[in-house]
């Protein structure tokens, strides 16, 4: 018990901490996409403060290649350092996008459509940040190294024309997320496991207290199922010693009194019938209740007696038919248990169910032996809650689990019952 405790202790410190280092890196994730945002916006607009300046000086729509040169000339330095890897110039008519230049001449002059939110707010002259489409307007762009953000902004060219700066600039959320996470998560482990080893003692502590009281209940359960026997031994020894040889006695004076007195011969004859009739009745339950001292050793036996005297003394019906295979020698332990759960049931069969036929099944398997009682009673409906008082049953399926056994009950209205105990060897 106290290594198992032991163990999902650890595994469960476990599971936490997977679950608070997914989470960190989730948030650490979130933060680094959040501050890649940010630092793009801001590196934006110090480049496009000086980028705008030779930009206004030129009509785009006649643009030659004298001016392209100098543009090029001019937002080189931002390309080579790394800030910038792609500039764009387009003009937007409606949702159509045409690039005018670009440090990339293969671009030029290609057109596209643009989300028609995106191109509201782009004429609303808001400096916009998102993440590089994945389409072929961008193909030129998705074989740039590492990943990057785009972002616009407007100005208006010497030819009076609004249009649009783009510019791609790079971002390194991973490395940022990987950074952070080396930082954050060993200290949140450490912490953890700190966590753990203190939380131990207390686990132990919870895991022994735990443990005695499942002893305690089990011991008590045991204990309500063996109380019914010691209260019959006890019962049977007092009616052995004393009830029966006075009852005994009385009716041997009531034999002598006959012999001496003709004159109440009727009245000592009714009397000397109603105490033999009570000196069978007596001998009958005295015999049901002396149980057997060791089971283990002659298992077979033993539940073969237990059945007999359980029966014996029925007005109607059949002593119980017993078939017990492969099983002799038993753990004392285990068989004691079997033997006590076989009596409750059989008591259960003649007395509550009214059963005729009794029949008692004793199957030694690999692992379990198994026991089934099957009788032709009245029968009931499992599912049903038993009575208030009604706890022989309920008593029997704790001491079964108890020991790691499984039962199941058949029965239903009418149609008599059968209950199926398992019980593992290892139970003892």
């Amino acid at each position: 018990m106290l290594r198992r405790t032991l163990a999902w202790h650890v595994l469960l410190a476990a599971a936490i901490a997977v679950v608070i280092c997914v989470l960190i890196t989730l948030g650490v994730w979130r933060f680094a996409e959040d501050d890649a945002h940010r630092r793009v916006e801001t590196v934006a607009r110090q480049v496009a403060a000086t980028m705008l300046a030779p930009m206004i000086e030129q009509n785009f729509l006649r643009l030659d290649s004298f001016g392209r040169g100098y543009l090029r000339s001019r937002v080189a330095p931002f390309l080579k350092s790394g800030t910038v890897q792609r500039i764009k110039v387009f003009r937007l008519d409606g949702e159509l996008a045409t690039v005018v230049f670009s440090d990339e001449p293969r671009v030029e002059g290609l057109s596209g459509r643009v989300d028609s939110q995106l191109a509201t707010r782009l004429d609303a002259g808001d400096v916009l940040v998102q993440p590089v489409p994945r389409d072929a307007a961008h193909r030129y762009e998705a074989s740039l190294p590492g990943s990057r953000l785009e972002v616009f902004s407007g100005f208006r060219d010497a030819g009076g024309n609004d249009m649009r700066l783009e510019l791609y600039l790079p971002v390194d959320v991973a490395g940022t997320s990987r950074n952070a996470a080396f930082v954050l998560l060993p200290t949140v482990l450490i912490g953890m496991l700190l966590l753990t080893a203190a939380t131990v003692p207390l686990s132990v502590t919870l895991a022994r207290r735990l443990e005695r009281d499942r002893a305690e209940q089990r011991a008590a359960r045991e204990y309500g199922l063996a109380a019914a026997e010691l209260a019959r031994r006890d019962l049977a020894q007092r009616l052995h010693d004393g009830v029966i040889p006075d009852l005994a006695g009385v009716g041997l004076l009531l034999q002598r009194a006959q012999l001496g007195w003709s004159r109440h011969h009727d009245l000592l004859d009714k009397a000397q019938d109603l105490l033999a009739g009570d000196l069978r009745e007596l001998r009958t339950l005295l015999t049901e209740l002396v149980p057997a001292d060791l089971v283990g050793q002659d298992f077979a036996g033993s539940l073969h007696d237990l059945a007999s005297r359980i029966r014996e003394g029925e007005s109607s019906g059949q002593g119980p038919a017993v078939d017990i295979s492969a099983v002799d020698h038993l753990d004392e332990r285990l068989a004691v248990v079997l033997y006590r759960v076989a009596g409750e049931l059989l008591r259960n069969a003649f007395r509550h169910a009214h059963a005729r036929t009794v029949r008692v099944r004793v199957v030694a398997l690999e692992t379990a032996i198994e026991l089934t009682v099957t009788d032709d009673g009245m029968g009931f409906d499992p599912h049903r809650t038993r009575r208030p008082g009604h706890v022989g049953l309920r008593l029997v399926q704790r001491v079964i689990d108890d020991h790691g056994g499984q039962l199941v009950v058949i029965s239903a209205p009418g149609r008599g019952t059968a209950v199926t105990v398992s019980m593992p060897y290892a139970s003892a």
